[in-house]
Parts: structure tokens; sequence; C-alpha cells
């Protein structure tokens, strides 16, 4: 699985970082490429709920809204898109 993220403020991306996990559990995963995604971008991991697995599962993305850290973040909106390996 790799996942990208990419960071908007002001309808620009602001900054990009990719993860990828070999996990043959797809939730632990996305788990795991994300943890390194976090890093690089200096964001706390967001509040998961509902809405977000909903998205992931139908869309293959999701957005987080600044409501979604618990600390104070400097963009508007943080997306995460993931693709699955098929073999």
């Amino acid at each position: 699985m790799r996942v990208w993220a990419s960071l908007h403020k002001d309808n620009k991306i602001i900054a990009r970082a990719s993860g990828e996990s070999d996990h043959p559990d797809v939730s632990q995963a996305l788990l795991d490429a994300l943890e390194p995604v976090y890093k690089e971008l200096d964001v706390a991991e967001p509040v998961w709920v509902g809405k977000h697995a909903r998205e992931l599962s139908r869309y293959r993305r999701t957005r987080f809204f600044p409501e979604d850290f618990v600390e104070p973040v400097s963009f508007d909106y943080m997306e995460i898109e993931f693709v699955v390996n098929i073999d």
C-alpha cells in the first residue's frame, strides 16, 4: 500500500509526503504508511472519525480539517489518498 498526503493552504499545496507499507492487513498497513508521513509533514495524527473511514473506503481519499487535529495547524486541510497494490 502506498499513501500520499498533501497540506493545502489558500487553494495551494504547501507540502507533500508519501509512505508505504507491505503489512498484509489493510488497516495496519494504512497506519504503518501514515506514521512517516505525519513525521515528514510535522503534523500530529488527526482524530479519525467514521466520515474519514467511509471516504477512504469509497473514494480512497479523505480530508482532515483543522478541527480534526488536537493541536493548532497552519493549513486549511490535509488530504490523504491511498493505493492498494494488487499482485
